[in-house]
This record gives C-alpha cells, sequence and structure tokens, in this order.
C-alpha cells in the first residue's frame, strides 16, 4: 500500500495492555474523529489496518492478528491507586479522571492528530456558540480598538469582510468572512454566493496587485452538523481562505491521496451535513470537494501542504501557536500601499469596498 509522506504525519496505532475489562472503559471513552477504536473482543488484522489508514485514520485496540508486523505504539491501562504510571513509557489510569483527555495527551506526544472529539461531555469540546464566536465579536464588539478593526479589515461588502489570518505565515494570505454566523459557506444563503464570487475576484485582483503572484489556492474547512463536536478552541464561523499557492487541486489529490469530486458553487448548498474540504480550481467556477464522513482530513491540513511547498520548518503552519502578528502587519501595510498607488485605474467595486481602509 503506498503511502503519502503527508498522511503519515496522521496515522499511528496504537495497542492497549491490561485487563480486557479496563481496556474496554478505556475503548468506550475515546470518540476521536480520526481514530477508529476496534472492541477488546477484536482481533485487528491487516484487513482493518488498511481500510482505516486509507480513511487516513489511526487505530487503537487490544488484540492484533499475529499477521500483523507494524510498528506500534503501545498503552499500558492501570487501575489503581498506587503511583503505577512511572512503570511504564505510556499509562493511562482509570483513577486518574478525563481518559480521553489522558490519551490525547499521548497521541500528542507521537504528533498524531486524531482530531477533535466527537461528544461535548468530553470536556475537550463545546457546542458553537455565537457569543463565543472570535469573528462575530471582532464584527460587533465595542471592546475591539477601532482603529485596529478597520486597519485589519482590508475589505468588506454587505455582507463580507476580508483580512490577513491569524497565523500569517506568508504575506498575502486572506480570510473571507462572511457577517453571517455559519458553519460553512454550505449553509449561507443562496441569494449572497454572487456577491462572494465577486468579492473573491476583487480580493484575488489586489493581490495580484499587490504581490509578484498569479496562482492562489482558494479553500474552505467546512464544518458540518452545526459544528457539534469541535474543540473549544477552533473557529467554526465560516472562512475561506485564500493564499499565494501554485498547489491546484491534482497537486493536492496526489500530495494528499484524498480523492475530490467536482461541484457547482451554486450546489454547495447540499453538502452541508458533514464536514468537508472545499478546493477552488484554477478555471472560471471550478470547485472541488469532499465530504466522505469515513475520511479524517487533519487539521490545517492545508496550511501544512502549503509551509512543505514553502519549505518552511517546524510547525509553523500551526496558527495556535505561530500567530505571526508581524506578517499580518506587513499584509495590511503591503495591500495599503498596493491600493493607493493604484487607486485611479481600480474598478469601482474595489474602491467602495476598501475605502473605509485607506480613509478611515
Amino acid at each position: 500500500m503506498e503511502v503519502n509522506l503527508f498522511v503519515l504525519k496522521t496515522r499511528k496505532l496504537f495497542v492497549l495492555r491490561g485487563k480486557e475489562s479496563d481496556v474496554d472503559i478505556v475503548l468506550g471513552s475515546l470518540q476521536f474523529k480520526g481514530l477508529t477504536e476496534f472492541p477488546a473482543s477484536h482481533e485487528v488484522t491487516l484487513f482493518d489496518i488498511s481500510k482505516e489508514f486509507d480513511n487516513n485514520k489511526s487505530i487503537v485496540c487490544f488484540k492484533l492478528s499475529q499477521s500483523v508486523s507494524l510498528d506500534f505504539i503501545e498503552i499500558n491501562i492501570v487501575n489503581s491507586t498506587q503511583n503505577d504510571n512511572s512503570k511504564f513509557e505510556n499509562c493511562i489510569n482509570l483513577m486518574d479522571g478525563c481518559l480521553a483527555k489522558k490519551f490525547q495527551t499521548i497521541a500528542d506526544k507521537y504528533n498524531c492528530d486524531i482530531g477533535d472529539h466527537k461528544s461535548n461531555s468530553s470536556g475537550l469540546t463545546g457546542t458553537p456558540s455565537k457569543k463565543d464566536c472570535p469573528y462575530c465579536i471582532y464584527l460587533n464588539d465595542n471592546h475591539f480598538d477601532i482603529a485596529w478593526h478597520i486597519h485589519r479589515t482590508v475589505y468588506k461588502s454587505s455582507n463580507f469582510f476580508v483580512m490577513p489570518t491569524v497565523g500569517e505565515f506568508i504575506k498575502g494570505y486572506l480570510l473571507i468572512i462572511p457577517n453571517e454566523h455559519v458553519m460553512s459557506m454550505a449553509e449561507l444563503s443562496p441569494d449572497l454566493n454572487q456577491e462572494f464570487l465577486d468579492v473573491l475576484d476583487d480580493v484575488i485582483t489586489i493581490l495580484k496587485l499587490t504581490y509578484p503572484v498569479d496562482n492562489f489556492l482558494v479553500w474552505e474547512n467546512g464544518t458540518g452538523n452545526g459544528g457539534i463536536g469541535k474543540a473549544k478552541s477552533s473557529i467554526v464561523h465560516s472562512h475561506i481562505h485564500v493564499a499565494p499557492s501554485k498547489l491546484g487541486i491534482n497537486a493536492i489529490e496526489f500530495l494528499s491521496g484524498f480523492p475530490f469530486t467536482r461541484v457547482s458553487y451554486d450546489n454547495l448548498s447540499s453538502y452541508g451535513k458533514h464536514s468537508y474540504l472545499l478546493i477552488k480550481g484554477f478555471r472560471e467556477n471550478e470547485w472541488w470537494i469532499n465530504d466522505n464522513p469515513d475520511l479524517y482530513i487533519p487539521r490545517q491540513y492545508v496550511r501544512q501542504l502549503i509551509a512543505a511547498e514553502y519549505e518552511l520548518s517546524g510547525d509553523s503552519w500551526n496558527w495556535r501557536t505561530n500567530p505571526f502578528i508581524n506578517l499580518i502587519e506587513s499584509t495590511c501595510k503591503d495591500i495599503q500601499n498596493a491600493l493607493i498607488q493604484n487607486w485611479i485605474s481600480l474598478p469601482s467595486r474595489i474602491k467602495e469596498n476598501t475605502k473605509n481602509y485607506l480613509f478611515y
């Protein structure tokens, strides 16, 4: 089975050791979106592993078939008031509480992305709330410094606003964000589709005036089912990424191994039930989607691909640990200068939607 470099970063085989009844308790708590849990009674075969790895999911189990010779990560399960944890490299003690969190800590230790937990009762997730949404707060909360608000919002139409992203690991990386608090563009009112496409055209026009770049990757990580089961730190208000990149749909399919289906943007509303990855092709009105509910697409996956394209080291793609505020400010300044230098020749719609940014 051919495995891609990027996929390998997320797939691991975990084997639990201990009493079968204790293992079953742990397995029952591990409902992560990027992890498949096999019952303690099930003997996991190469076929099982191949099927789950093809969907880019890691595996946790108790029994392995003798035919399986793959490397695995061993986790010992104990149920004791004694400090047994120090005896093992990896250990989960049933007496310590939050088993899911303990497992996630071990997965993080091995750089294994097992995704968000499916259950809000785990303490690891929270049902999204508009009052806690950073984009809604940014739009509506008077506690924001209005000068910073205007300075970062480089473009604003009736129903969308555009700004550099937190985690701006390359200059010219912008987000298009609807004013309406929706989980994905698939949930947006169809009558706003044309406005969004106009905004996207304007954003690419502005970026081409600002940077000597012709190719931009446009994508959305759409959140399905109202965002339930997302990590507390996740932003579930829809946002479309636009970043300078030569990666197209063919390259992304090749690098990821994930198949995509061509879709008309006007039919996007049919795809809001499940999480999806939406990619714009280089041709006009060419969009591609994968909304397979069995496939796990890692967090910030496209950002990882772009970071690799730019040969950036470490986890520079991770906005949670690398906000790159200095590059946000640089992008804002670059766009400001480009708009001023080209103001006379700009289309009237771009002038109207950037005038507050330039002349506040």
